[in-house]
């Protein structure tokens, strides 16, 4: 398979977490694969102080600019990790859809538990292969990636709500709580960037060019309430992300 080098990049915000999240405040907070920060200074500005990792220098840069720290490292590097950390432990270490980018996910994610409080909890945001859209595209035969979404040509594992669960217990975590981000006007996202980036020419697109677009901010007041309570009734192919929040078993 012949992929093309660049990548670009689109800032979102998760909103599915920031709605786990609630009003908490005053919480020491890990977010791994951090990227742009986009979602954590959300919840720093609820009050919480938040830790990014990132190995993208680019990320790094921005995110530094939104968080109080971010320490610039590979994820997988445990050592690394430890040695930045310097002892600190967190009350939520946040896996927001960095999970599927790795090949060994479990691994990953247990090894992150040395940083955890003893009543700590770690959020978990995953992308729904299940959605209605990537299954109907199956029926006819077609598993195209994307530049965004589902298929997202970065993508390594995949996960349903069953094997999303069952990754959780194999971690020896329990699911506190769950919500999800709805699904149905989803995978039009993708062709949207398209038609974004191709405005532009070959000018770069800022990273957050769709999150500041007009019709994003509209989507947003009228058609996402509307899509969440739809997603409600069948979450399993109507959610485009699955977020969990989870505790170590006793």
């Amino acid at each position: 398979m012949f992929e093309p080098q660049e990548y670009r990049y689109f800032e979102d915000v998760n909103w599915g977490l920031l709605r786990l999240w609630g009003e908490r405040s005053g919480r020491d907070v890990l977010d791994v694969a951090c990227g742009f920060a986009t979602t954590a200074q959300h919840i720093q500005r609820g009050g919480n102080r938040v830790v990014g990792i990132d190995s993208s220098g680019d990320a790094v840069i921005v995110a530094r600019r939104r968080i109080q720290q971010v320490i610039q490292v590979d994820l997988t590097k445990i050592d690394e990790v430890r040695d930045a950390l310097n002892g600190r432990r967190f009350d939520t270490i946040i896996f927001a859809d960095v999970l599927e980018h790795l090949p060994w996910p479990l691994v990953v994610l247990r090894s992150y538990f040395d940083f955890l409080k003893s009543d700590g909890t770690v959020i978990i945001s995953l992308p729904n292969v299940a959605l209605w859209s990537v299954r109907l595209a199956h029926l006819f035969g077609r598993f195209n990636y994307e530049e965004t979404g589902v298929l997202d040509r970065t993508h390594l594992r995949f996960f349903t709500r069953r094997t999303a669960l069952r990754l959780i217990d194999d971690a020896g975590l329990v699911p506190e709580r769950c919500t999800y981000n709805p699904g149905l006007v989803r995978p039009m996202v993708p062709l949207a960037k398209r038609i974004l980036a191709g405005r532009r020419g070959g000018e770069k697109v800022d990273s957050d060019a769709l999150l500041n677009s007009r019709p994003y901010r509209l989507y947003l007041k009228t058609i996402y309430p509307i899509e969440r309570a739809v997603a409600r009734l069948w979450p399993s192919a109507l959610a485009f992300q699955m977020i969990f929040e989870t505790r170590r078993k006793p």
